[in-house]
């Protein structure tokens, strides 16, 4: 069964980087286009197996490295990950930020409930464009990756016209207010926050910075008040 649509590749093909990374083109869910509320949900990055070193020059990386060789290439392809998550329920442990994300999608007022999966009316990208060096660690942030990240997720929202944006690492928010990314979203209308990472202890911690509430409530309550908005 197919949970992702290819409704906007024409479009996203367009895209420089994933001319040379299709692999890595954003989840975009088959009911996103029709969904209550386009609801885009950013990550930090993709990272690889142990030992792989391919990734690691940002300008080897930008430049178009061959991954169909290479026996991890499947880390980085975003819509078999979350295709393979929403298969098995999200079971692994490295499904923990989608299985996050996903519940607090269905306690959200979406009206989700009745979905396969919650990622089946959402879309998802990881915000850098290159694996981090270091399995299951963040990327060490180059002025290059700087540059391509601000480049490509900003051409995605263009093609995908997502309503609301969640970023959920403050590694990826840092770095797209940094870049003015956000104001670009500003003038796009676009309303935006961000969380802590759903696998990380702050997800479940109340905090100060998000209205003294956890990571996850804060993500609930941003969406329903979207919603409301939009009524």
């Amino acid at each position: 069964m197919k949970y992702y649509s290819n409704e906007f590749d024409e479009a996203l093909d367009s895209v420089v980087h994933y001319q040379k990374y299709p692999e890595m083109k954003p989840w975009i869910g088959c009911d996103y286009a029709t969904s209550t509320i386009k609801i885009l949900v950013i990550g930090e990055s993709h990272y690889l197996d142990v030992g792989s070193t391919y990734h690691h020059d940002p300008q080897e990386w930008y430049g178009g490295v061959i991954v169909s060789d290479k026996k991890d290439s499947g880390w980085i392809k975003t819509r078999n990950i979350i295709s393979n998550g929403i298969e098995s329920k999200w079971k692994s442990k490295s499904k923990t930020i989608y299985r996050n994300i996903e519940k607090a999608l269905l306690e959200s007022s979406a009206n989700l409930s009745e979905q396969k999966s919650a990622f089946n009316t959402i879309a998802f990208l990881n915000y850098f464009q290159r694996p981090a060096e270091q399995t299951g660690k963040s990327i060490k942030v180059s002025k290059l990756d700087s540059e391509v990240s601000k480049s490509v997720v900003g051409q995605v929202v263009k093609v995908i016209s997502p309503e609301i944006i969640i970023f959920t690492s403050s590694l990826a928010w840092d770095h797209a207010k940094r870049s003015n990314l956000i104001k670009e979203f500003d003038k796009q209308s676009i309303k935006y926050t961000r969380t802590p990472h759903p696998g990380m202890p702050w997800w479940n911690r109340v905090s100060k910075a998000y209205g003294n509430r956890t990571g996850k409530q804060h993500f609930v309550h941003f969406v329903n008040a979207a919603l409301r908005t939009n009524a």
